[in-house]
This record gives structure tokens, C-alpha cells and sequence, in this order.
């Protein structure tokens, strides 16, 4: 089962994005300001993860994080704030078949970033460089 774990976990990571910007858009038309969208979001996003911290016994591990990989996680975290922001203001002025396909291409700066700075620890082979950009030409295919 440990095998299967990641990639089924990538599964219904894929299946809750899809999921996702149906209920954003319901959401935004029936007139829920974009900020609010993203502020109900995060809330519940650090409320779920408070609880699987509390419920897993994480909490050490959470108390004896690395600075380094903290300062990390900060960055991440900003990006993807920025990401929620820009995309729930992207999805209440556009239509959610656009929108979506648009914000699909970040494989292409995640290799970019991946290849220039963890050309060492992370190896992109031909395969994965073709299928990330099969996605960007699906993308501009769709757009």
C-alpha cells in the first residue's frame, strides 16, 4: 500500500482541483466577494490541518521544524497565496473553462524553477520534460 500511497494521493489531489473551481465559481456568482472566497478557504485550510497535526501526533515535529525548511515553507506559502488570490479574482471575471486551463500552466515553471536551482537532488528526463509540455500545448489547445 505504500507504494500506492503517492500516487493515489496525487489522485484525489486532482480530483479535489477539478472539484474545486465549480463550487469557486457557484460561489462567486452567487455573490461572494473574491477575498471572502479566499479567506473562508484559508481558514478552513489551517482548520483541517490543525486537526490532522493534533490528530496524528505531529505536534513535535511541528515544534522541531528547521529553520531552513521553514523559511521554505513561508515561500511556498506566499506563493500560494498569491496563486488563491489571483486565481478567485481570475474566476469572478472570467469563465471557469478559461480560467482554469490558464492557471494548469505551472508544470512549466515547476521545471524551469526544478531545473535551475535542484538540477542535482531532482532528475528531469526526456519523459518528463515531453509530457509537461504535451500539457502546455493541451492548454493552449484549450484556451
Amino acid at each position: 500500500m505504500s507504494q500506492l500511497r503517492g500516487p493515489l494521493d496525487a489522485v484525489l489531489s486532482s480530483i479535489c482541483f477539478g472539484l474545486a473551481p465549480f463550487f469557486a465559481k457557484k460561489a462567486l456568482l452567487m455573490g461572494i466577494h473574491p477575498l471572502y472566497g479566499v479567506a473562508i478557504g484559508t481558514v478552513t485550510g489551517i482548520g483541517v490541518n490543525a486537526l490532522f497535526i493534533l490528530f496524528t501526533g505531529q505536534t513535535r515535529s511541528l515544534i522541531s521544524m528547521k529553520r531552513s525548511g521553514l523559511k521554505f515553507a513561508l515561500l511556498a506559502s506566499g506563493c500560494n497565496t498569491v496563486a488563491v488570490v489571483t486565481y478567485y479574482c481570475a474566476m469572478s471575471l472570467g469563465k471557469v473553462a478559461l480560467v482554469v486551463p490558464i492557471t494548469c500552466i505551472y508544470p512549466l515553471f515547476t521545471m524551469l524553477v526544478t531545473y535551475l536551482f535542484m538540477r542535482k537532488s531532482e532528475v528531469i528526463d526526456f519523459w518528463t520534460t515531453l509530457g509537461t509540455f504535451m500539457i502546455i500545448i493541451g492548454i493552449i489547445l484549450t484556451v
